[in-house]
């Protein structure tokens, strides 16, 4: 180990080492939601091929784009504050916020519709793990978002960047799981027959 390898490790924080683990441990417990779907796939098969034809695969496709927007939009935002550029990290920060809040309105216009055309939670099984999922999942961005506006609102400054580079990491690798569990599930639920 050379010298620029010690710095690195003195720059790490015990607070990357969580946020890895919780987001080790929620993918995790995603893993179990994609085999309990397979199961249910499994038993049930003509039910999720008519399910799947009920869906509006344009809005699950608006959304995959939409996040992936917004975690283009916040890796450059954490690359914008490691460079000290302040105000292009704000400008970045803003737009994963708009990103994330345009997945939530899409997603409601989905479940309107669906709602609207009879289909709820306790339709069949495919619709009790469609509900499920992505509303677990729209729980994700809603906590994404959260901490996303609080790095809008409280860390504004240079030195403020500084003192909070190790959480400003963790809410970008929190986003990015948030939009990698997302194409999965666009992918499972939408996309294969």
């Amino acid at each position: 180990m050379n010298a620029a390898d010690d710095n690195l490790l003195e720059q790490r924080s015990p607070v990357e080492v969580g946020v890895w683990i919780f987001i080790l441990a929620d993918m995790c417990v995603f893993a179990m939601y994609f085999g309990v779907f397979a199961w249910d796939k499994h038993l049930h098969p003509e039910q999720f091929v008519q399910g799947q034809a009920t869906l509006n695969n344009g809005f699950g496709a608006l959304n995959t784009i939409v996040l992936l927007i917004s975690s283009y939009f916040m890796a450059s935002a954490v690359h914008a504050a490691r460079a000290q550029k302040i105000e292009v990290y704000a400008r970045l920060i803003r737009l994963t916020i708009v990103c994330g809040s345009a997945f939530l309105v899409v997603k409601t216009a989905e479940y309107t519709e669906k709602i609207s055309a009879g289909f709820h939670i306790a339709s069949n099984e495919f619709y009790r793990n469609y509900f499920s999922f992505t509303g677990f999942h729209m729980v994700h961005v809603i906590v994404g978002l959260s901490f996303v506006t609080y790095l809008l609102f409280s860390i504004r400054t240079s030195e403020q960047v500084r003192a909070n580079a190790s959480f400003i990491e963790g809410v970008g690798l929190y986003w990015h799981m948030v939009d990698l569990l997302w194409v999965v599930l666009f992918s499972l639920i939408y996309l294969v027959p």
